[in-house]
């Protein structure tokens, strides 16, 4: 898909506005098919908990998109979690829960 996303109006990088480069990493070649996030009634939870602590968190999909990967950006830490499946992405989610539930 190429072009930007963007609305009239508005400022650049905001909102609707998004700040569009090309991606480094984008190959167009998946070819596996990783969990989907609409199957973890959680996502909405955990979101808001991993952002109520100060952090950031990338979802996306591997090169050859068999999996769902999640890094949460911590302060100094980095942390990374891969998803191939409905059960480790829910396992996943949980415990991202579990620890950011609690800081919350």
């Amino acid at each position: 898909m190429a072009g930007k996303i963007t609305q009239i109006g508005g400022t650049p990088g905001k909102g609707g506005n998004f700040n569009t480069r090309a991606n480094p990493f984008g190959n167009g070649k998946s070819v596996g098919v990783a969990p989907k996030l609409t199957g973890t009634a959680t996502i909405g939870i955990v979101l808001d908990e991993v952002l109520a602590a100060g952090c950031a968190i990338m979802l996306g999909r591997t090169r050859d998109g068999g999996a769902l990967v999640c890094t949460v950006l911590d302060g100094e830490e980095r942390h990374r979690s891969y998803a191939s499946s409905e059960q480790e992405l829910d396992a996943m989610m949980l415990a991202l829960h579990n620890y950011y539930g609690e800081k919350g």
